[in-house]
């Protein structure tokens, strides 16, 4: 019997194949394969905001705003006010609960000490719920950002980056194409300096993508330092640029393994980056 993870990442997976995502058909597949296609699946954002609450001791939960009759939230850590800002954001695609399940678990494990981590679980309520890439309305909002865009979810994150000052920011995606573990670097020279340590550690659990072109655009050892036009990530402000880090991983693996991957992806960068802090101090 499959547990429920499991057979949403087998309903998922089906209706790739079922919407010509790939080279094969559904028709290609055993019958007891395209059974798991049948019908429609639906995740709830109710449950899904039950466990972030749980996570109330360490942050202070905090709603953002409403985007098609769903509360966004936001996890602030209740860290001292000299602690570095950094935020993590996940969800920003519906289909792809590996960031959203690593953000949590990264944020129950998380010590109030160097950072004050702000996580945004789930920008996209309605693609969760749907389990869709896209929102209600059918847009991919990761193509939508800083674009004068009328999507609800886009302007409350909008709005959020552009009241916040953080030094990092870190995204949580997945690949349904990749054979493996592969990183966005981009903003701060120090991004890739964060990234490959984040990718090595990462990569005992799952290998590094290492090809030459990744997702349409030019990599080195599973860093890529492009990013699309219309995605989110943050707004410089003051004389410092901030790193930004995108951790994506491959579908081809179970969802254990990649929650567990990202996590350790997330944990890593922010290790390094106080490792690089305090080579700084004695330059």
């Amino acid at each position: 019997m499959l547990a429920t993870d499991e057979l949403d990442e087998a309903w998922r997976v089906m209706k790739m194949f079922e919407d010509d995502r790939f080279n094969f058909r559904l028709a290609d597949f055993p019958a007891e394969c395209r059974q798991h296609s049948a019908g429609e699946r639906a995740k709830s954002y109710r449950d899904l905001l039950r466990q972030v609450e749980e996570l109330a001791g360490t942050f202070a939960v905090v709603k953002i705003g409403s985007a098609h009759g769903h509360e966004l939230v936001k996890l602030v850590s209740r860290s001292p006010a000299e602690a570095i800002p950094v935020c993590l954001v996940a969800g920003i695609h519906g289909d792809e609960q590996d960031g959203i399940l690593a953000a949590l678990d990264f944020g129950r494990r998380f010590v109030q000490d160097t950072y004050r981590l702000t996580i945004y679980p789930c920008v996209n309520p309605t693609g969760y719920e749907r389990m869709t890439r896209e929102n209600v309305n059918g847009k991919d909002l990761n193509r939508e950002f800083f674009r004068a865009s009328g999507e609800e979810e886009v302007r409350i994150m909008e709005r959020e980056l552009s009241s916040q000052e953080f030094i990092g920011f870190i995204g949580g995606h997945s690949d349904y194409e990749s054979f493996g573990l592969y990183a966005y670097a981009t903003g701060a020279v120090l991004s890739e300096r964060l990234a490959k340590p984040a990718l090595f550690q990462a990569s005992g659990i799952i290998p590094i993508n290492t090809d030459p072109v990744i997702d349409g655009h030019p990599a080195t050892d599973g860093i890529i330092q492009e990013k699309f036009p219309g995605s989110l990530g943050p707004l410089t402000k003051g004389t410092m640029e901030p790193f930004e880090i995108t951790i994506e991983t491959p579908n081809l693996f179970a969802l254990r393994k990649r929650v567990e991957a990202q996590a350790l992806a997330f944990e890593t960068i922010l290790q390094e980056y106080r490792a690089v802090s305090s080579e700084a101090m004695y330059l």
